[in-house]
């Protein structure tokens, strides 16, 4: 019979964590870029008058 071998919920968690967070910063990173195209364009700056 073959032995079956039991992962560590510690070590599924961090492989969990190593996936996550940089998905999650690539996705927020992703979003804020995406939200300048649709934002109001400032004013442009002009010179002042003289």
């Amino acid at each position: 019979m073959t032995e079956v071998k039991k992962s560590s919920p510690a070590l599924i968690a961090a492989a969990w964590v190593i996936v996550v967070l940089p998905t999650l910063w690539g996705l927020n990173y992703t979003v804020q870029n995406a939200l300048k195209i649709f934002a109001k364009p400032a004013p442009a700056a002009t010179a002042p008058m003289k």
